[in-house]
């Protein structure tokens, strides 16, 4: 099968445009990007990674790092740099590579000189200016003032300003994480504007994100680590990675094809990783909350070899303890260890890897619809209620990964990098859950409205894949037009290995109000194989995007052609899918920080998996167009983004509410259909600030049109897509006065109402959940470096559902409340 996406004409007028760019890289035509480093350059930060060498050498690699060009007036005294390091502004860069040469730096019109001088005047008055202005972060690294975050990788795979990018992106920061408590990558994007969470009910196997009602989360292709997608196999083999681990979580809304291939039209999340850093704190954090959940984790590193070359850091957590439903418990071990070698001025490499183990129980439950959404004659069944058997319900997984980041300059234009991961994952799936056949006709109970059949369920699988990004980079100059192109191909394969088993033995119905539990003997000597795949999965992109300024204009240009293969080693049928997606964006970037925008973006995404007439899922397709305007206001700390939509998808696949009498997925369940084609249109307001005070803010709103436009379910709206979310969080640490050292922290969460099902027949009410937190910094009292914390969310313990359909209904997490212990040196 093959197609493609896209409009010719308009691709072709694009690579049209790419092969003039091309044309340009002629030896002549090169120059070094030097835009006028005007007064705003002096205290932004950037990631340096100089080493201890020659002097001359030192200052090109600092000019190629920062993009600002370094000149020198009259010859350089013979003598060695010294090191630098850390994510610093240009003034404080050159202070440390400067100190004790005798030499001094001053600002022009178009760059720097460096000159003999007075040296320690000039460098403190320098260092003393920067400190006091607004500064930018390292994509990769932590942001640089708590809650806002100002460059971003995921949407360029550049080191790019969120204010130059012709998208909607989302930054949620470490910080952000740590003062909302969040334990999960679901719980850190609660506040981000355009996402919606935990949508199919609690599940603590896999993180539940949807992104402009689109399926984002673990189950898709849409989530990333270190922009390298997360593996994914079949039978519930997929990943989840802990939260502590991670620096900050990105989410890039609308299409993404063009750099990361088959993804979903609403978005993606990419989760940056913590990496070694020159400046880090080390800490060690204790904690203890609801349903008996206990926690130990660390966060340790520095330079190992003294001067700077070699970084090193290892992330680490353990937790264990109970479940908001009965008869269930979560372990987790979680290891990062990681490494930072900058083997030259031209070259660093930073060595990546995790290793995770989940043990204990599964809180997904198919719910029966008659008593969680209709009541019963005995009311409604409570939300901690376990109808599967304690001794069978397990969900155990294993999974690390090793690779690494290289990057290597070979002159002031061209650069490459190489983004490389191995993964392996290993999962055990047992539960027992709803008979779609027995329940479906009355909401999922027998008829005295409390007896509920079950069936038993085995799945296990593994999955190994190999993933490589490489990255020829060229920044340059033709005309008046300034360059940074990304010329890169990309390459996944995945190998996994899934069998899914029927307990044939008598598994007795339950009573949901008075649940007493029969036990598993029997199950694993009575399993029957109903489903076993061996499948390898190969993806190689070729794509190519151009980031142009010119002015105060800044042009995104992108093309990509994707090549899909699926070799089925279980005699089922094989795939063969290519497309070629593209995306365009403008932004102009005003002096008083506003920054309109406007982009078109296609999208294409295989989808692997039957139908219920058991025909295999035709490919789906997607396109966006977007406009909306950025602001931040100079010399501020706060960046809001407005963003309007209009989305289109074809082939969406939903639950099927009338599958045939001999579907084969009435044993497997759930039955699935495709649609025809949906339309997304909305709009989307974020807010993001912190400031000097100790005030810091995120707001959002989300208002989402949806409608299914072609197909059997016309003019329906699309399933788990709100029509209005809202949030607001607000945090306030005093930092004089008797109270300083207290944070104090209050958010509100809004969902409205939804369609559980793509027929519209289960309609979910709206709910409002309440969150805070409470920290105390003990310095004061003499105790540098220890704090206590106590956060909660939904702390007016809300009952509400997120899902329902025929087959069963989920509710959402409970009150949660956990006290925290930290100590950061």
């Amino acid at each position: 099968m093959h197609m493609r996406i896209g409009m010719a004409p308009s691709a072709g007028v694009l690579m049209g445009c790419f092969a003039v760019s091309l044309g340009a890289l002629a030896p002549p035509a090169l120059a070094q990007v030097t835009d006028s480093p005007r007064a705003s350059h002096r205290p932004q930060r950037v990631r340096v990674a100089v080493p201890a060498q020659d002097l001359t050498r030192a200052l090109a690699n600092l000019s190629q790092q920062t993009g600002v060009p370094i000149r020198h007036a009259g010859d350089l005294p013979a003598t060695t740099a010294n090191a630098v390091n850390g994510t610093l502004s240009l003034d404080q860069a050159l202070a440390t590579l400067l100190a004790g040469s005798g030499l001094v730096w001053r600002f022009t019109g178009d760059g720097v000189v460096v000159e003999r001088g007075a040296e320690d005047v000039h460098r403190l008055e320098e260092v003393r200016v920067a400190d006091q202005s607004p500064v930018t972060e390292y994509a990769w690294g932590a942001a640089s003032k708590g809650y806002l975050a100002t460059h971003s990788a995921t949407a360029t795979k550049t080191d790019a300003a969120l204010l130059e990018v012709p998208q909607s992106i989302s930054v949620v920061t470490r910080q952000e994480m740590d003062d909302r408590g969040s334990d999960t990558v679901m719980d850190a994007l609660n506040y981000a504007a355009g996402v919606s969470t935990e949508l199919s009910g609690i599940d603590s196997r896999v993180d539940d994100i949807r992104i402009r009602g689109f399926d984002a989360g673990s189950w898709s292709n849409n989530m990333y680590l270190d922009g390298l997608r997360m593996p994914r196999g079949g039978q519930w083999t997929t990943t989840q990675v802990d939260a502590y681990g991670l620096e900050r979580v990105e989410v890039m809304k609308g299409p993404a094809a063009v750099l990361y291939g088959q993804v979903a039209p609403g978005g993606l999340v990419n989760m940056v990783a913590k990496r070694p850093a020159h400046d880090h704190r080390n800490e060690v954090v204790l904690e203890a909350g609801s349903f008996d959940q206990y926690e130990g984790a660390f966060d340790l590193g520095g330079d190992l070899t003294g001067d700077g070359q070699v970084l090193g850091r290892l992330v680490g957590s353990y937790n264990d303890g109970d479940a908001q439903v009965d008869e269930t418990e979560l372990s987790r071990l979680y290891l990062a260890p990681s490494a930072t070698w900058f083997v030259s001025g031209d070259t660093d490499i930073t060595f990546l890897s995790y290793y995770q183990k989940d043990e204990g129980g599964s809180t997904y439950q198919f719910l029966p619809v008659q008593g969680l959404l209709y009541p019963t004659p005995y009311g409604y069944i409570d939300r901690d209620t376990f109808l599967g058997e304690p001794d069978w319900n397990t969900y155990d997984r294993e999974q690390w990964a090793v690779g690494y980041d290289l990057n290597h300059y070979f002159n002031d234009v061209w650069s490459f990098r190489q983004n490389l991961k191995y993964s392996y994952v290993d999962t055990l799936f047992r539960t027992v859950v709803s008979n779609p056949r027995l329940t479906v006709d009355n909401g999922g109970l027998k008829g005295d409205n409390r007896t509920f059949p079950r069936r038993g369920v085995k799945g296990e699988g593994d999955l190994r894949s190999i993933q490589a990004d490489n990255q020829f980079k060229a920044r340059f100059r033709t005309g008046g037009l300034s360059h940074d192109m990304v010329m890169g191909v990309d390459y996944l394969r995945s190998h996994w290995q899934a069998t899914r088993y029927m307990v044939t033995a008598n598994i007795p119905d339950i009573d949901v109000f008075n649940p007493v539990y029969g036990g598993a003997a029997g199950f694993e000597e009575s399993l029957a194989v109903q489903i076993d795949q061996d499948r390898v999965e190969r993806q190689t992109g070729v794509y190519l995007q151009d980031l142009i300024a010119l002015n105060q204009w800044r042009f995104t240009l992108g093309a990509r052609q994707d090549y899909f293969e699926v070799d089925a080693l279980d005699d089922a049928d094989s795939a063969d899918d290519h497309a070629l997606t593209w995306r365009a964006g403008a932004t102009y970037l005003f002096d008083n920080g506003l920054a309109p925008y406007a982009s078109y973006a296609t999208s294409f995404e295989p989808l692997s998996g039957d139908d219920s007439s058991g025909s295999p899922f035709e490919p789906s397709e997607g396109k966006q167009y977007e406009m909306g305007v950025k602001f931040q206001p100079p010399r501020s700390n706060s960046l809001v983004t407005l963003s309007l939509f209009d989305l289109y998808q074809t082939n969406l696949v939903v639950l099927d509410a009338n599958p045939p009498a001999d579907a084969a997925c009435l044993d497997t369940g759930p039955c699935q259909r495709q649609t025809g084609e949906t339309r997304t249109r909305g709009a989307e307001l974020e807010a993001k600030m912190w400031h000097e005070s100790g005030l810091s803010v995120t707001a959002s709103y989300t208002r989402l049109d949806t409608e299914v436009t072609d197909g059997e379910q016309e003019g329906n709206d699309k399933p788990l897509a709100p029509e209005n979310m809202a949030s607001l969080w607000l945090d306030y640490q005093w930092r004089q006065g008797p109270l300083a050292g207290l944070g104090l922290s209050a958010g509100a969460r809004y969902v409205s109402d939804l369609y559980g099902d793509a027929e519209n027949q289960y309609r979910l009410d709206s709910y409002t959940l309440y969150d805070a937190s409470l920290r105390y910094d003990l310095s004061r009292f003499g105790a540098r470096g220890l704090s206590l914390a106590l956060t909660g969310r939904n702390l007016k313990d809300e009952e509400y559902l997120t899902t329902c359909t025929q087959y069963g209904c989920s509710f959402g997490s409970a009150r949660t409340v956990t006290a925290s212990v930290k100590y950061r040196w």
